[in-house]
């Protein structure tokens, strides 16, 4: 069953509305249509209700210029491209596309008004999936094409929350669609350096310090960047200072394959994560500043295809064509 509430108006005097999904065993996810934005995930222990996502209680504290200052994304739908691109550009068809940069040099999570920012058509399915829809039409951000996104959030009896992406164009797009949830596993917001980690591949992609990538993987066995072997984050983090990385998996999957696991540090609650999509940026949260929540307060956690994809054809993904479906799935299961 779906509840819907009037979350508030945007600054445009759009009326958001605010979704709460429900399954059998207790849990609680709440959505709302502005920017497609998961606000709260709630799972019933033994002893509290335990929150484990980074969100707010009202629409304001989404959209203020406090917080849109340190823009963190906290719970957003991600795109036309999530990540970064290299100085904004792309070649199509042997002419340069200018993207908006909006991270410095570079182009990041869509341009200066993403579809973080805005207001979705929702609606419920069979009285207990969301579908969210949004026409991103041609030149939005200076993309080409009209794009035609969908994307369902589903709340299953398995404890698993499911984000199933779809997209068509009309025109050849570059496109990067991504959910950006932190999490944290714990009973407090204060870190999650304490909590444990595993990411099941053996590489990452070689960036420059703007985590630009160069096109190449590196091998992370045995470094610092290695959680093929469970560990906490906070163990090498005074070297690493912030992972902002994205790991790489391959090639992209049909149904989704278990990618990471993250549990809290006594393990109580455990949440596996699985997706098709070939990349996941793992973003420890350094630099949250926003409203209670300070730095390290959650861990991001960004199923994805790979930054700046669209300018590295050894990356075979990040441009979709007329008649061509852009579809995948992630999914968060929660184990306690």
């Amino acid at each position: 069953m779906i509840d819907v509430i009037d979350f508030g108006l945007t600054r445009d005097g759009e009326k958001v509305q605010l979704y709460t999904l429900r399954n059998k065993n207790g849990l609680t996810a709440k959505i709302t249509n502005y920017g497609g934005i998961l606000t709260s995930l709630t799972l019933p222990l033994a002893k509290e209700i335990r929150e484990i996502v980074l969100g707010f209680d009202s629409l304001e504290e989404y959209t203020n210029d406090n917080y849109l200052s340190n823009y963190p994304y906290f719970g957003a739908l991600i795109g036309r491209y999530g990540n970064r691109i290299n100085k904004g550009l792309v070649c199509l068809d042997d002419k340069e596309i200018q993207l908006p940069c909006n991270h410095g040099e570079h182009h990041l999570h869509g341009g200066n008004i993403g579809f973080d920012r805005k207001v979705w058509t929702a609606e419920i399915i069979n009285n207990k999936d969301l579908k969210l829809t949004y026409l991103s039409v041609d030149g939005e951000e200076n993309f080409p094409g009209n794009l035609n996104t969908e994307v369902i959030y589903k709340l299953t009896d398995e404890n698993e929350l499911q984000i199933h992406y779809k997209a068509v164009t009309d025109k050849t797009t570059p496109i990067n669609l991504t959910q950006h949830s932190y999490f944290n596993l714990s009973n407090n917001f204060e870190s999650i350096l304490n909590h444990k980690l595993q990411v099941n591949t053996a590489y990452i992609l070689e960036t420059n310090d703007l985590l630009i990538p160069s096109g190449k993987l590196y091998n992370i066995s045995k470094t610092l960047f290695d959680f093929q072997t469970k560990k906490t984050i906070e163990r090498d983090i005074e070297d690493i200072e912030n992972y902002d990385d994205c790991y790489a998996f391959g090639e992209s999957t049909e149904t989704p394959r278990k990618v990471a696991e993250l549990s809290d540090k006594d393990g109580i609650v455990r949440m596996e994560v699985a997706t098709t999509f070939p990349g996941l940026q793992v973003y420890t949260g350094k630099y949250i500043t926003a409203g209670k929540f300070g730095p390290f307060s959650g861990v991001a956690l960004e199923a994805q295809g790979y930054p700046d994809a669209p300018n590295h054809k050894n990356f075979k993904h990040g441009w979709l064509k007329p008649g061509e479906i852009y579809q995948h799935q992630t999914n968060y299961k929660l184990i306690f």
